[in-house]
């Protein structure tokens, strides 16, 4: 007597195949929604250039273009640094000993990435006519790394230092680090400022309000460098694109991919004789 064939691991992998599917499905109506939301705001923004204020714009996004004057510079209050930029971010690596027992050599001494030294500075900055507010300021995207005035930091107790370990890098650390007198918990610092600079021309994007501009979502980065037209600002900030989710496309490749694979196996099983 011939056994039946039970269909159940096909309908598992039509199942599969069919929910891939509609992930598509939804990830293209979701794309398409999203692009349609962020056209509206496209059209929405104001090119003010170098113009002056209007009142009229206020609540709107707008593209301001002007030099960058930064009028306090970020405060590092714990370090008593000084960083001539409008935000700064101060990372740190904290020193420890690979033998706890052992010598205090290179060899022996290992520098971890450390939560605790991180810190957020803000300065205060215009561009043309408009005041940036904190929130602006906060979202600046950073990327270059700041370099200090050796006298400066001698004020302060600081020195550079450069370790060979890591292709040269240079830190910032206490005279007695300079010196190469270390001890357990040491911490070196590094600190990144936005890649704009003081007296910079640049171009931004943000919501009037009066003199002030405040940050937009979905504006990354919200200051580019140079002046640039409303068509490249808009495409360089990331607001020209609704943008696709990553997460759903690899879900739906995966989905995909995982009911083929069902049905190659039933199929070859078939071929062998092996699902009989």
């Amino acid at each position: 007597m011939k056994k039946t064939q039970k269909p159940g691991k096909k309908t598992s992998a039509v199942i599969v195949i069919l929910l891939g599917l509609l992930c598509a499905v939804s990830t293209v109506k979701s794309c398409a929604a999203k692009r349609a939301a962020v056209q509206d705001k496209v059209d929405d923004v104001v090119y003010v250039g170098q113009g002056s204020y209007d009142p009229a714009n206020d609540g709107k996004i707008v593209i301001v273009c002007g030099k960058l004057k930064v009028l306090e510079p970020a405060y590092d209050d714990e370090l008593g640094l000084t960083i001539y930029a409008p935000r700064a971010m101060r990372s740190a690596k904290k020193m420890k000993l690979k033998e706890w027992n052992g010598p205090m050599t290179e060899e022996n001494m290992e520098w971890d990435s450390d939560l605790g030294g991180l810190g957020i500075f803000l300065g205060k900055a215009d561009v043309g006519i408009y005041h940036l507010s904190d929130e602006f300021l906060e979202n600046l995207m950073l990327g270059r790394e700041y370099e200090f005035d050796e006298e400066m930091l001698e004020e302060a107790g600081l020195t550079i230092l450069t370790d060979r370990k890591y292709r040269g890098e240079k830190f910032i650390g206490t005279q007695r680090m300079g010196r190469g007198v270390f001890e357990e918990g040491d911490r070196r610092y590094q600190y990144s400022v936005p890649h704009q600079s003081d007296g910079d021309m640049v171009t931004v994007i943000g919501l009037q309000e009066q003199g002030t501009l405040t940050h937009v979502k979905g504006a990354t980065p919200n200051m580019l460098s140079g002046e640039l037209d409303k068509k490249t600002a808009l495409k360089k900030s990331g607001m020209s694109s609704g943008g696709i989710s990553i997460f759903r496309v690899v879900v739906t490749i995966l989905l995909l991919l995982t009911g083929i694979r069902m049905l190659m196996k039933k199929r070859d099983q078939k071929e062998d004789g092996s699902g009989l």
